[in-house]
Parts: structure tokens; sequence; C-alpha cells
């Protein structure tokens, strides 16, 4: 059960909001509580308008009057047995800041936390494992993860979730209290949303739950037979695993959802995947889309697929999961450095952001925004266990995340500037994005039987990896957007209504192909075909629908939004290790954008005239962005942190 949605996301939380939701992480189970109230409150000043935080299971769970017998647990929420656990003060003290609160009970959170906040005893022998068609057990350093669909795991995780329902939830949601939203497992369920379709859970249970789920009655011989012996599936039966690889996920959400009150939104939280990750895992991916979209909850992504300011893959990879998703952004890097030092720097998360707001995103992820210190073993992760997974226990040592925009201590680190730009630049600008159309030139809509289909292909370039790279490429190399889209869904319009170019490609024969149609077999490598089909319908198209511009070294890549009034949003990013210059038309004889590597900047314009624009701090030692508009320096109209 799903409460009806609004708008967007950014109004789910703020009712009336007409600009994007900064959205700021708290791991309070990390925090000594005396400094919770002052952190806080600075959040609130550096732009924070949510605060989120997982609850771990694992740390609010405590002895029952019998000792640890079965069956008897209780929950410390209120700081009975330790101040650490006390999360009902911890949403007075939100209120007090005037921040509104997204709670993130799992029952799995990942979240660097030992056994993603599970029980030690629900990933040990006595329950089923989350165990892949490739016989590939899910882990956390180095123990099995539960299947989810044991039913003995639900039982104890629905009396977890019950008890925050009743003891957290139910006096604290909004208007009257500050809750406004409730994430529903922690990417899909355990962090398996982005996994490769025979990776994902294929316990008993789950086949079990299959074998049902494709017949409506309850295991049959023959749907028994296909679900629990993989090798002698059809084509078929394979491409309604991949179908039902997403209803699975979002069935689970719907048994959390039902235990808590009605009220606060609810969000689903899905990794965006790499354009060319192993295994078809973009497929699969995009095969469970049909039931995520359609599940009536809200839908963000995280960003854990490297850094599209500095890699152009990862850009790629971006560009064509939140088209193709259509998602908020719900977990963004502000601070881990575990293999990329830039994201303690304000130039990398401010790029990100700006890059999911020109895509349409309505709100800004900041993970963390506080450096916590303080925690104790039942969060701490196992060393032995990380080390058992190639992971160095040393990355995980204190701070919680170093490079996170305030510390625990009250300090400012060097992201608070990047927090304080963005929140300046939102609560100027914040409007028109969201009152903006992304400017597309074309529309290509695909067939979901091919990603359904495409999900178990091993050799080769698939249809829908092939698709994604040619349209980053057409970006970089012609200024083109083609925007992403399902077959079964209608494209939105241009912003002034009329009809954007569409073209289609489908899953079937490449006999007698309509003029803006592909027909591609679903089970075979792409051989170049939706790279030359998209080359194809580039060919065909005019200047870029956002307007006219070129850059000198073909580095940068320009977004456009178009909204009423003659508002026009310009994004350009430059996701290279090499400066790139782009010039563009305008009053007064156009303009001329210096970017530097890894660098983006947003320009805001109103009937051809400059009316504000921001840029990404510049890197030590690096020059920073220069604006040129109409012949002049753009500096007076910069928006700055300040």
């Amino acid at each position: 059960m799903s409460p009806t949605q609004r708008t967007s996301f950014a109004e789910a939380l703020i009712p009336g909001a007409t600009r994007p939701v900064v959205i700021g992480e708290y791991p309070y189970y990390r925090a000594d509580p005396a400094n919770w109230a002052a952190n806080l409150r600075e959040l609130r000043a550096l732009g924070v308008d949510v605060v989120s935080c997982y609850l771990p299971w694992r740390f609010h769970e405590t002895a029952g009057p019998l000792g640890r017998a079965e069956g008897d647990r209780s929950f410390d929420f209120t700081g009975k047995t330790d101040p650490q656990r006390d999360v009902v003060g911890l949403l007075e003290l939100a209120a007090a800041a005037g921040l509104s609160v997204l709670l993130k009970p799992g029952p799995f959170i990942h979240a660097e936390v030992q056994l993603g906040g599970l029980p030690d005893r629900l990933c040990g022998p006595e329950h089923t494992p989350y165990q892949g068609l490739d016989g590939t057990v899910l882990t956390s350093q180095g123990k099995p993860l539960p299947s989810l669909l044991d039913p003995a795991v639900q039982a104890e995780t629905e009396a977890w979730l019950k008890a925050v329902a009743d003891e957290v939830v139910a006096g604290a949601t909004a208007p009257d209290g500050p809750v406004v939203a409730l994430q529903l497992g922690n990417e899909g369920t355990c962090g398996d949303a982005h996994l490769p379709v025979d990776a994902q859970d294929a316990s008993p249970p789950a086949r079990r739950a299959f074998a049902h789920w494709l017949t409506g009655r309850d295991l049959p011989d023959e749907a028994a037979l296909a679900a629990q012996d993989v090798t002698q599936w059809t084509s078929a039966t394979r491409q309604l695993w991949s179908r039902w690889s997403g209803h699975a996920i979002v069935g689970l959400w719907d048994r959390i959802s039902a235990l808590f009150p009605e009220g606060p939104a609810r969000l689903a939280n899905v990794p965006l995947t790499e354009v060319t990750a192993p295994r078809a895992a973009l497929d699969a991916w995009a095969a469970r889309q049909s039931a995520i979209q359609g599940s009536g909850y809200f839908v963000g992504h995280t960003e854990w697929i490297g850094n599209p300011a500095r890699e152009t893959t990862a850009f790629g990879s971006h560009l064509a999961g939140i088209l193709l998703g259509g998602t908020d952004v719900a977990e963004a890097n502000w601070g881990f450095t575990w293999t990329d030092e830039s994201y303690a720097r304000p130039a990398t998360p401010v790029f990100n952001a700006l890059l999911a707001l020109l895509l349409g995103s309505t709100t800004v992820s900041v993970y963390t925004a506080c450096a916590t210190e303080n925690w104790g073993p039942l969060v701490d992760m196992d060393p032995d266990g990380l080390r058992a997974e190639g992971v160095d226990p040393g990355l995980h040592a204190p701070p919680y995340t170093p490079g996170a925009p305030l510390a625990e201590s009250g300090s400012h680190q060097a992201n608070a500037e990047g927090l304080r730009l963005l929140a300046a630049f939102l609560e100027r600008f914040g409007d028109l994005l969201t009152g903006s159309v992304l400017d597309r030139d074309a529309v290509v809509l695909v067939d979901r039987a091919l990603p359904e289909a495409g999900a178990w292909q091993r050799t080769g370039r698939t249809v829908l990896a092939e698709l994604a790279e040619a349209v980053d490429r057409q970006l970089a190399h012609s200024g083109l957007l083609f925007g992403l889209g399902w077959l079964d869904e209608n494209p939105a319009p241009a912003a002034d209504g009329t009809p954007v170019p569409v073209a289609v490609l489908r899953a079937g024969h490449p006999d007698g192909d309509l003029p803006g149609e592909l027909r591609l077999p679903a089970d075979r490598s792409a051989d170049g075909a939706a790279a030359a089909f998209v080359a194809s319908i580039a060919a065909g198209l005019r200047a870029p629908a956002g307007g006219s511009w070129t850059t000198a070294h073909g580095r940068a890549r320009l977004l456009s939004r178009s909204g009423p009034d003659g508002v026009r949003v310009i994004g350009a990013f430059n996701p290279t290790e090499a400066d790139d210059r782009v010039t563009g038309t305008g009053t007064g004889g156009g303009w001329t954008l210096d970017l530097p590597a890894g660098s983006a900047a947003v320009l805001v314009t109103r009937d051809g005239a400059l009316t504000g624009w921001l840029a990404t701090p510049e890197e030590p030692s690096a020059t920073p962005a220069a604006l040129t508009w109409g012949g002049e320096s753009a500096d007076a109209k910069r928006v700055t942190a300040s």
C-alpha cells in the first residue's frame, strides 16, 4: 500500500516546495549525543532542508525480559539503555532546528554498518541465504546475507519494522512532527536492485515465489520445474525471470510500507549501474524498471558508479540511468575518499549535483552531511570480514565520512563551501529548474523486451548498452541530446508543448522496419546497429533544441532546460582531464565559457539575457571557470557561497 504521490518528491518532502530540496544524511549512531543538537542546527544553517538517517536494527535491539531467548526481542529508541539510541529525542532536536526528517529503517541498510545493520543471528546457517541463480551468495563482511523471502526472516524483520512504526514514526509524522518520508529497504531490498539478473535472490523461497508469479497458482509441477532448473529454462522463461526480478523487489517494499502509518511519503532507493558493467547488469537494472516505476512509490537513485566529474564513462552511465529511470537523487557522495580524493573538495560533489538537477532531479543529496567520529562495536564493521572481501579495514576508521561539509566538532570543512553554493543557487533559481523541461532533440523509445532478454547476454554489447553509449557520444560530439524512454510510455512534449521527434528500438526481426524504427533480435549483440540507428536519426536533426553552441575541443557536454516566460537554464559539464571552451549564441554577440577540467557551470537566462550563473569551486592551483557574455565579463552576476 502506498500513498498517493504528489507532483514531485521535493513536494512530498516539503509541501508547496517550488525548488529542489536539499537532503543531508546524519548518522546519529556514529555521533556523540552531546553534539546532535548543534550539528543539526549547523546543517540547517548550511542549507539542508531535510535530514535523513538510517536506523540500524542491530544497534537498537536489546535483550528482552527473558534475556536473549528465541523470540524475546525488545528495542530501545528512547535512550534508556544508551543515550545514542535516543532516536525519538533526535527527531525532537531535528524539529527544533527547523529540519524535516527522512527515516530509513531497512531492514538492511548497508551504511557501512556491520552486516548492513542486521542482527548476527540472521546471517547464520539457520536461515536461508540470499543466493543467485549462478550460485553466488550475497555477503556482508564475508558472512551470508539472508533471503528476505525466507518466512522466518520475514517474521523477524516485520517485528523490527513494526517496532519502528509504533515507537518512532507514529508519534512523529508531519504535519505535527518532523517525519515526512520513509525509505523502503535499501538499494532494492539489500543492495540488489542493480545486480546481474542471475545474481538476484533465487533461494528456494524466491523460486517458489517466481513459480507462483508465473501461474498465479501454488506450485503446479510445470512451473516448479521451470523455477528450479535454470539449465532447462527456455528463453521465454529467462525473460520472465528478468521481469519478475523487479516485481520481487516491489513486493518486499509493499510488505514494509504496509507496516507503517499513512502520511509519510514512501521512497524507494535504486542504484544506478554502469553502462559497461559485466554480465549485462545495465539490462537487468532496466528490466526491473517497469515494476519499480509502476510501484506507486517515489523512486530515487544512488550514485556509487564512478565519478562523472572525472570519468566520461561514469558521466555516460549517469546520463543514461537518470534519463531511463526518471529518478531523483537519493544518495550522492559528499565525502567518501576511498577511491577518489576529489570527493573531499567541493568541485566534485557540486558538479554531480548540478548534472542531476539539469536532468530533472528535484532533490540534492549530501551523503554524509556531517563527518562523525563516535561509534561502538555494534556498528563497527568486522575487520576480518572486510579483509576476506579484499577491503582494507583502515578505510572504515573514524571519521565517517572524512570529506563531509560539517565536522562533528562543529567546524566547517572544504565541502561546506559547495553546500552553501548550491543552497544559494537553489534559493535564487531553484524554482526555474523545477518549472522547466529538459530540452531533447529526439527521444528513443525502447521495447522492454530488449533489456529483459539482453540481461542474459554474456558476449558483446547489448542493444541497451550500445544505445546508452551512443546517446553520450552524440551529446559530446554533436551537442544533440537523445532522451530515453520506454515504448509503453508517452514521451513528454517540449516546453512549448510541441512533440519531440520519436525513434523506436523494437525487439524482433529486422525485416520491414518503418521510418524512425529499428527492429533488433532481443538475444543477440547489437553489433553497431543501435549506434548506427542513433547516428542516422541525428543526421536528420537541425541545431540542438537547447540552442547553438560549439566546444573548442569536444570535451564539454551541454544540457539545457526551457521554461515559461523565455527562461532557459544551460548546464555545461567537462568530465575530462583537460580544459575546454564553450561558445554559444545570446544577446550582445554571444557568450564564451572557459571550462576547466572536471568543472561545471550553469547559466540562467531569460529572453536571451543572462540573469545569473554559477560554477563549481575551482580545484587547488586550477584556473577558475570564466564567462564572457556579450563581450563583457559576467562576474557581477555570478552566484557565490557567501
